[in-house]
């Protein structure tokens, strides 16, 4: 796996700045994050696998975080939230990308979209449609980073 080592200080920060990125998207949304908050994982196949070697103190992790925050309205305050988001995003100078939303229940595709980007810390977010008509899912992905010393993943997801 190419790509820098970080320090344990350095990975902290980046779990942090997962974090904070996700909350803060949230908190524009209208919801509180600690009571939509769905989960904390560092599970990813690709992080973990065994096409890159590494020194014996290095470690792989993928901090990611996601919500479940709810839109009065329905589906129109859904578009109304991936719009202001968008704009949101656009104004910080960040690419967002877009495609069309699935159903989290039956992966169909709807009418609703989903918007993705990464901020100035290289946390990718995004809002896609959630289980309910009215609520949105947000992810903030920290993606792969190899680091030295030892994180309590275990511990970080049941924070």
């Amino acid at each position: 796996m190419a790509g820098p080592v970080r320090t344990e200080a350095q990975f902290s920060q980046h779990v942090r700045d997962t974090e904070a990125a996700g909350e803060d998207t949230v908190l524009f949304l209208g919801s509180d994050p600690d009571s939509v908050i769905l989960g904390k994982s560092t599970d990813s196949a690709s992080c973990v696998d065994d096409l890159g070697v590494d020194r014996d103190d290095t470690q792989r992790d993928q901090p990611s975080v996601s919500w479940a925050p709810d839109f009065p309205h329905g589906d129109a305050g859904y578009r109304e939230a991936v719009a202001a988001l968008r704009k949101r995003w656009s104004e910080r100078g960040w690419k967002v990308t877009t495609k069309p939303g699935t159903d989290p229940v039956t992966d169909k595709v709807t009418d609703l979209q989903e918007i993705r980007t990464t901020d100035d810390h290289g946390v990718a977010l995004s809002l896609s449609p959630g289980r309910h008509t009215g609520e949105g899912k947000v992810v903030a992905d920290g993606g792969c980073v190899r680091h030295d010393g030892y994180w309590d993943a275990y511990a970080w997801s049941n924070s």
